[in-house]
């Protein structure tokens, strides 16, 4: 028996430990002075994460959350038992009631009830809420936020690695970053295409008469523009510039009609089936390009067949199985080959982060916009009081007790 008395002692000790508010405080101000320094002083590898990757860094997120867990069983036990607390304050007669004129409590119940309050009436009592969703704000902010770090704990089980790779090679591994090693990635991913966008580039090329042997002129044109020949019989259009290969394409057209393409290389030109138009691009010149986009085209490769295609740009990533695949780098190796670089992040938790989050953000609303209120009504001797119940504080509270003992008593006036 004495056990039996000790162990709820202690049981009832830890429940009042960790369902303190100033274990809250004190934590929260703890992990944010310890934060100081894993912001401020840079890790080995840059790997700020490490940090608050540590053991002791995560007890003190265990704490905080067990203590939020206690709290929020307490406010969920307390909003139950709104109707149990209230009974138990009408059953008495406060200093606090209020003596009303009207004599009938129906015509209070509907009094208040165009006021907003619902509640129930049994015999000469009467109790009455409004804003039932403020009194739950609270709570939500406190599962959000146990369901903010639950996901953060799933999200332990993803990963972050990076794949680099050549044109129609399958990547079946990647490399993980916690772990430093090569990991099977559960599918393959292929790049079937390659290519780099440009923002639109200023040109300098002289256009030369082949037959004459003399130069037509020096033109400077951004791509896109075009430039007027023989009093305007033909028009050469700067179609686009390649810069990585250095290939620039003239579009060709005679007396507004287009005739073809125009492919100036680095070791030649191609007019294709096209006559000679009587001019030649050469001494082609331009300044370092800016790149706009990257762009793959991939596909994802299980047991031999093609089960997803699609084309990956920085900031569009692709998913599969819960992968996101995003487009991060690129290069050329020394025989000029393309290879293109991906990161891969998997993250479990993600939806239930996200979706907490709004749930917080409507916590929030809820406990700050919409105010909780109750009211009780009960009969001694001759007349009713009114007993406020739970949020009338500070000056608000009593000029809006105030107003609804006006409203009230405006009932009983009239029929006077």
């Amino acid at each position: 028996m004495v056990l039996l008395f000790s162990c709820k002692r202690s049981i009832l000790v830890l429940w009042r430990f960790f369902s303190s508010v100033k274990l809250t405080i004190t934590l929260l101000l703890g992990m944010a002075v310890v934060a100081i320094p894993g912001t401020v002083v840079r890790p080995e590898m840059g790997r700020y994460d490490l940090f608050y990757q540590s053991p002791w860094f995560r007890g003190l997120l265990l704490l905080l959350a067990l203590n939020l867990l206690v709290c929020t069983i307490r406010t969920i036990s307390r909003n139950l038992r709104d109707r149990q607390r209230f009974a138990e304050q009408l059953a008495q007669l406060p200093a606090a009631a209020i003596r009303l004129k009207n004599e009938s409590l129906d015509d209070l119940q509907s009094v208040l009830a165009g006021l907003g309050y619902r509640g129930d009436l049994t015999g000469n009592r009467l109790w009455a809420r409004r804003g039932r969703t403020g009194r739950w704000g609270s709570t939500l902010v406190h599962c959000s936020l146990l369901a903010i770090m639950f996901g953060a704990v799933l999200g332990q089980q993803g990963f972050v690695g990076t794949i680099n790779t050549y044109l129609h090679d399958e990547n079946r591994i990647y490399f993980d970053w916690d772990s430093q090693s090569d990991k099977p990635l559960g599918f393959a991913l292929r790049v079937d295409r390659f290519e780099l966008h440009y923002y639109p580039m200023t040109l300098r090329f002289d256009l030369v008469d082949p037959a004459e042997g003399q130069k037509i002129g020096t033109f400077t044109r951004l791509e896109g523009e075009s430039i007027a020949l023989a009093a305007g019989r033909w028009r050469v259009l700067v179609k686009h510039f390649n810069p990585d290969d250095k290939v620039l394409t003239l579009g060709i057209f005679r007396g507004g009609a287009f005739v073809g393409d125009y492919l100036l290389f680095a070791d030649g030109e191609r007019f294709g089936g096209l006559k000679n138009p009587g001019f030649q691009a050469k001494n082609i010149q331009f300044r370092d390009p800016i790149v706009k986009q990257i762009e793959s085209d991939v596909a994802i490769v299980e047991k031999g067949r093609v089960v997803k295609q699609g084309t990956i740009r920085v900031n569009e990533p692709l998913t599969w199985r819960g992968v996101k695949i995003y487009q991060t780098a690129y290069g050329r190796d020394k025989s000029g080959f393309w290879t293109t670089g991906f990161q891969l992040s998997k993250d479990p938790g993600e939806v239930i982060v996200w979706i907490a989050s709004v749930i917080l953000i409507l916590g929030l609303c809820a406990a700050f916009i919409i105010p909780y209120r109750a009211v009780g009504i009960r009969r001694f001797e001759d007349a009713f009081y009114l007993l406020p119940l739970h949020g009338f504080r500070g000056d608000s509270g009593k000029e809006m007790l105030g107003e609804i003992v006006r409203k009230l008593d405006a009932t009983s006036n009239k029929k006077l």
